[in-house]
């Protein structure tokens, strides 16, 4: 059944179900490269019908905003995330995601005790995310934005960690 609903088939619903915008919350813990220990918040928008009730299992598919913060890098990110997951008793955030992937254009920044030469760099890029029973990976390529920077010199970013 949540594979069925990844794949983007429906389950049946009632010809009269009102369908309604909603968000939820989304947190990750993570160790990345190059942010190192690092804390992600943000929120997807989709539109279900209104009577799902996601204390329990819901689809949720849509525009995704995040911004993360590492003892060596921040990043803001804005893209498209597919998942099923649940509120539990919180209600808006997403307390379990069972299922899910997300594709993200990124503005990244280095700081702190990142180990990339040269250091205070900013980034722009793509990073695709795929989170099964809350435990996530995360994988970019970036390239400097600062002035003098070699628009040539790609790099690979990851990471896994915990959540979506």
């Amino acid at each position: 059944m949540i594979i069925a609903v990844l794949l983007g088939t429906t389950a049946a619903l009632a010809d009269d179900a009102p369908m309604e915008r909603r968000s939820g919350g989304l947190i990750r813990a993570a160790l990345e490269y190059p942010g190192q220990v690092s804390f992600t918040f943000g929120t997807i928008v989709t539109s279900m019908p209104a009577d799902y009730d996601c204390t329990t299992v819901c689809p949720y598919r849509g525009a995704t905003v995040q911004g993360t913060v590492g003892w060596g890098a921040g990043k803001l990110a804005i893209g498209y995330g597919s998942l099923v997951g649940e509120t539990g008793a919180a209600k808006w955030l997403l307390k379990r995601v069972y299922l899910g992937y997300g594709l993200r254009m990124a503005l990244l920044r280095t700081w702190g005790s990142s180990n990339l030469d040269p250091h205070g760099v900013t980034f722009w890029g793509g990073e695709a995310a795929f989170t099964i029973t809350q435990f996530s990976i995360t994988a970019g390529a970036y390239r400097p934005v600062d002035p003098g920077a070699d628009p040539r010199s790609w790099r690979l970013f990851g990471g896994v960690g915990w959540g979506f």
